[in-house]
């Protein structure tokens, strides 16, 4: 049974739909762990959202390409909150918009080892308190990358295609336990999404022009949304798009 107070566990809390999720939450009344290689900027939010909603909040830096860090991150929050009972693995990114075979190896790696490796290991370190607790959700964060590929995203396509395959294969393996498994998979949202992948900030803009499109809180609110529904409901996957984005090839801008 979801406990009043659920202990939510957020990695690439330190902006973007991170942020926005621990927001939220802490808004319902849901304690919080927040992690990102930015620590400074999660313990600022975690001492923000303890004096506006008077829940616990732990603060801790993790780097989800690394077994150690995340192993410890989790530990550590978990004791200083006293379990954990929903983990949302958050943390990922894009970086270029190469064609496969110019895509360099630092930007290969970034993506697969925090968007793939990242996950596995955030799941991997945060079930145990989960099964511990007899009640859990793991959120995966997809996208409609993970569902229709296009040019320039081979990379990155590949590495959301493989979270959505782990979300489904997630749910198979914990058929039978009282632990939810969601994938949210999000279009076009401004966040620093395209800030990190473009490096420009000329060209980031550029991709919004004339698009209403989703906002972090769109995206956290599915998050929500989804735990806060009846013990017995899971919502195995949300594919969220602003109205402008039909697809990843069709996008109304207005002049």
């Amino acid at each position: 049974m979801r406990p009043e107070h659920p202990i939510v566990l957020i990695t690439g809390a330190s902006s973007g739909f991170g942020e926005a999720m621990a927001r939220l939450l802490a808004s319902q009344g849901c304690h919080l762990a927040l992690g990102a290689r930015r620590v400074e900027r999660v313990q600022a939010l975690a001492d923000e959202l303890q004096k506006a909603h008077g829940v616990k909040v732990f603060a801790g830096a993790v780097d989800t390409r690394h077994t150690a860090s995340v192993d410890t991150f989790v530990a550590e929050a978990a004791a200083e909150l006293g379990g954990l009972h929903v983990l949302i693995a958050n943390a990922g990114l894009a970086s270029g918009t190469y064609k496969m075979w110019e895509t360099p190896d630092e930007d290969l790696e970034a993506m697969m080892r925090t968007n793939v490796e990242g996950v596995v290991k955030t799941v991997r370190a945060g079930l145990p308190h989960l099964r511990k607790a007899g009640w859990g959700h793991v959120f995966f964060i997809g996208s409609t990358a993970g569902h229709q590929p296009y040019e320039g995203g081979s990379v990155y396509c590949a590495s959301k295609f493989g979270v959505k395959a782990m979300a489904h294969s997630l749910r198979l393996e914990l058929n039978g336990e009282q632990i939810r498994v969601t994938s949210v998979d999000p279009g076009m949202a401004e966040t620093e999404f395209s800030n990190v992948r473009l490096k420009d900030g000329a060209k980031a803009a550029a991709v919004y022009q004339g698009v209403k499109p989703l906002s972090a809180f769109d995206v956290a609110e599915c998050v929500r949304w989804c735990l806060m529904l009846p013990d017995h409901v899971n919502i195995d996957e949300i594919l969220v798009k602003c109205v402008d984005q039909a697809s990843a090839y069709k996008l109304h801008r207005r002049s």
